[in-house]
């Protein structure tokens, strides 16, 4: 099994194809297969590289705090990668931008996939889910949680596959208490916005919560190099429409490619 050694972590990542970088960032609601059905069409064109984010999927690390922004950077160095394209979906997308903010001269693009943003609260969750989940017996509380996350993020419906990509995360496999994911130091970046110096793509999933749909425009009026794009597709777009997303993907990343 790959694996690099990062700030303390073992984190899992394969890689497929070859030319310019592309590091695919997960979210939340699952580990790096989340990415799958996209890597052949990115991988006809770009070295298209996974990685499952720390204490997701197969990769691990110690019982202290610690930063998905750091791990990223540190997977970028462990694979010698001097430039790359992040693109991230949901949560991996905030990294990904927050990244962009912290080291923009270690990409050349950035996509944020249905993401979150840093300082923006997407307002999901509502006072009836969290009621919901607190009333629920204890032995019924993983699987409350993860029938509202579908709710939430699948409302086009949740297969198998869904289910089993939910359980590969941190919520279906707590973290020992105390241990939590550090934020970038300094303004959070949606007041940052202005300062995004690489070309940026946002990819909005038209059935996601209104809030995290505001990202996409936000995101597009606010920085210099920024577009967006809208796809008929809840939260899990990568599985929804493979096709679809990788040609978006495709034609900006072909775009912003350094050109030799």
């Amino acid at each position: 099994m790959p694996v690099v050694d990062v700030n303390g972590a073992r984190l899992w990542y394969d890689e497929a194809g070859s030319g310019e970088a592309v590091l695919l960032l997960h979210g939340g609601l699952g580990d790096s297969g989340l990415w799958e059905p996209v890597v052949p069409f990115l991988a006809d064109r770009f070295r298209t590289i996974r990685t499952d984010l720390r204490f997701f999927g197969s990769s691990t690390g110690p019982a202290v705090p610690w930063s998905w922004q750091d791990d990223t950077v540190g997977v970028l160095d462990a694979l010698e990668i001097e430039r790359a394209a992040l693109v991230g979906l949901s949560m991996g997308g905030k990294v990904a931008i927050d990244v962009a903010l912290a080291h923009p001269d270690l990409l050349w693009a950035v996509v944020g996939v249905a993401p979150a943003l840093g300082g923006h609260d997407g307002a999901a969750y509502t006072e009836e889910h969290g009621a919901r989940y607190d009333a629920a017996p204890d032995d019924e509380k993983l699987a409350t949680m993860m029938e509202i996350d579908f709710e939430v993020w699948a409302p086009l419906g949740a297969d198998e596959r869904i289910r089993q990509l939910w359980h590969s995360t941190p919520d279906a496999n707590p973290l020992p208490d105390g241990v939590a994911p550090r934020e970038p130091a300094g303004a959070p970046a949606n007041e940052r916005l202005g300062e995004l110096a690489v070309p940026t793509l946002v990819v909005t999933a038209k059935h996601d919560p209104p809030g995290f749909r505001e990202i996409g425009p936000l995101v597009a009026r606010n920085a210099p190099h920024a577009r967006h794009v809208e796809l008929d597709s809840d939260h899990y777009v990568t599985l929804r429409e493979p096709e679809l997303l990788s040609r978006t993907l495709l034609d900006f990343l072909t775009a912003a490619a350094p050109q030799e």
